[in-house]
């Protein structure tokens, strides 16, 4: 269903602009977890309360549609069925405890007996990783070629640009901070949604995709591996921005990806997006012959020969998934939604050779795979973080989403009108955020394989946007209109902040109110119009080449499957899915200027591009 669009001049509901701005309030939660507590049972003909839930997934499966399904379910098994979700026992918890390390509140979500508030963030991310499977179309394959083609899909998806939450700067003398960050990891929907990430939320993601894909994933790194995310420091001049420390970030104590494969583990190198040439039991044997793999400069992640020679396998699955109520769930789901919700460890542990691996989910690491989309988000929102509103992880990687500089807005407003700046980006942010942020936003449509209903989304944002543009080159006042209202901020904001300064709340409350006069004026709107038009018509293009370009992939691993006269025929439909992607892409390629804001962002689609001209002309050959 496509959504009723607006140009980017007319005004947004507040709220909507509130909700990209600003995460969700904290609110406190006791333990064990909060359970979704169903309506009051009431008379009537029996139902299947499965069935129902299942139909309800089928329609819909946000965390909002899941809620409300495990809540109906929750009401129809106790009125109908008088059946009760199993809880884990004790002395079964305390057995679970010996495969997998869990903190209090991992054992708290485990042993609840009803549906906690997490599990429908948790079942929606497991729809939405399905989807993504679907849409791959693999089931042909074999495991290793399964597992290639997701961490081709993967690194198309997420580009590496890691990001470290700012944590604030401290004077180290008169002329230089030390500014302290630390490295994040969110949730595998998370990263897809935003559309780069590590190499580790790289591995996180292809992970929960292989495990959608029924294949016996893990994480392969050094031995003794700890907490994933660590705090760093990093000096600059005292005046300087905050610098990037992409390239600075530690990569973490893994290296690879791996999928089983008999008595043998494949390895797949998320920050290098390629497969190892060695299986695990080739690198344990005789590890100096990947010695030119690793020494390789397009070995992204930095992983040494020493790393390959100590190379250790961990099993790493969702806190939730290890619940008997998902047991149950995943059971009785399976045939209408065919998706994996539970895993039995013990069961997962026996399946690698030997030495058996351990289970990674330290309980001094907050954004271990297990618990990560849980510790990301608030308390009322599914998860366990109880910060203060705006302090919290989840508030910094929404804002994070949009940097501040992304927005061309007048450089002639100066420093002493930076109010202005930054209400100029909080409403440009609001547009595009309605657009392609708050879900379910094109990426993931085209993540999904809903490849129709993404072009479609995306041409109507093409069209709204251009046209924004078009009526700004069409008023001739408006470039006059904008430089007005600069002049006008830029003596209004000092005005107001001497009057304050001189403590006289009178001329304060003059010029206030002249500020806000001066925001219902049209050269206000016309800096926003312009600065999200030339951000929103960009996105709208690289999403549509995207999508084309995930339109060529499917014909394209159709072409490899394929031999004799069916594979000359596809060939050629591949040759014209190529053709219409590299378009796109080239289409982007003009207007890839209003990015510049988003590093890696436009370095991502000239390597997209790039592989749909190669794979053009093999096509015509």
């Amino acid at each position: 269903m496509n959504r009723t669009e607006r140009a980017p001049g007319a005004r947004r509901p507040r709220a909507a602009l509130i909700l990209f701005l600003l995460a969700a309030g904290a609110g406190g939660c006791g333990r064990p977890p909060a359970q979704v507590d169903g309506p009051a049972a009431t008379e009537g003909p029996k139902v299947n309360p499965w069935a129902n839930a299942a139909q309800r997934l089928k329609k819909d499966t946000d965390p909002t549609t899941v809620r409300v399904a495990l809540t109906a379910l929750g009401s129809e098994l106790n009125a109908e069925n008088k059946e009760r979700l199993p809880a884990l026992s004790e002395a079964d918890l305390a057995k679970l405890t010996e495969v997998v390390p869990l903190t209090p509140e991992d054992r708290e979500e485990v042993r609840a007996g009803g549906f906690t508030s997490h599990d429908s963030v948790y079942i929606a991310d497991c729809l939405y990783l399905r989807d993504a499977a679907r849409s791959l179309a693999l089931a042909a394959l074999p495991p290793e070629a399964r597992a290639e083609v997701a961490l081709a899909w993967v690194c198309r998806q997420v580009y590496l640009q890691p990001w470290a939450w700012h944590l604030g700067a401290q004077p180290l003398n008169g002329n230089a901070v030390v500014h302290t960050f630390r490295t994040t990891s969110v949730a595998p929907t998370a990263v897809l949604r935003r559309g780069s990430g590590s190499g580790l939320e790289r591995a996180y993601v292809l992970l929960a995709l292989l495990q959608q894909l029924n294949l016996d994933a893990c994480l392969v790194g050094r031995p003794g591996a700890g907490a994933a995310n660590v705090v760093f420091q990093v000096s600059a001049p005292a005046n300087a921005p905050v610098p990037n420390v992409a390239g600075l970030a530690p990569r973490g104590p893994f290296w690879a990806v791996g999928v089983r494969t008999g008595d043998d583990v494949r390895l797949y190198d998320p920050w290098r997006g390629a497969a190892v040439p060695f299986t695990l039991k080739q690198l344990r044997a005789n590890p100096d012959a990947a010695k030119a793999w690793f020494e390789d400069p397009a070995n992204a992640g930095g992983a040494t020969l020493a790393d390959a020679k100590a190379a250790t396998v961990y099993l790493a699955v969702p806190v939730n998934s290890l619940a008997p109520r998902m047991a149950t769930a995943g059971d009785r789901l399976r045939t209408d939604l065919d998706v994996n919700l539970a895993f039995d460890p013990a069961k997962l542990r026996a399946a690698f050779p030997d030495p058996k691996p351990a289970f990674w989910n330290p309980s001094d690491e907050p954004f271990a795979y297990g618990r990560v989309a849980r510790s990301l988000l608030p308390a009322d929102a599914g998860g366990s973080d109880r910060g203060e509103t705006g302090q919290r992880l989840y508030d910094a990687f929404r804002r994070e989403q949009l940097p501040f500089g992304v927005f061309r807005v007048p450089n002639t407003l100066t420093e002493e009108a930076a109010p202005a700046r930054s209400r100029l980006w909080a409403m440009a942010a609001g547009a595009i955020g309605g657009s392609f942020i708050e879900p379910p936003n094109p990426r993931e449509r085209i993540q999904r394989g809903q490849f129709q209903d993404a072009a479609k989304d995306l041409v109507n944002k093409q069209e709204m946007f251009s046209s924004g543009l078009e009526r700004l080159r069409l008023n001739k006042d408006a470039d006059q209109q904008i430089r007005d209202w600069v002049d006008a901020m830029n003596e209004l904001y000092p005005e107001a902040r001497r009057a304050e300064i001189q403590n006289n709340k009178e001329l304060v409350g003059q010029k206030l109110g002249q500020i806000e006069a001066q925001w219902k004026q049209p050269g206000a709107q016309y800096i926003v119009d312009r600065a999200a038009s030339e951000v929103g018509l960009a996105e709208a293009t690289l999403l549509l080449a995207l999508c084309k370009h995930e339109i060529a992939e499917r014909a394209q691993v159709r072409v490899e499957r394929a031999s004799g006269p069916e594979a000359t025929r596809l060939r050629q439909e591949a040759a014209a899915q190529w053709q219409t992607a590299l378009s796109a892409w080239r289409t982007y390629e003009g207007q890839s200027s209003a990015h510049a804001g988003f590093p890696g962002r436009v370095e991502h689609a000239r390597t997209l591009s790039a592989r749909a001209e190669q794979l053009l002309n093999a096509a015509k050959k």
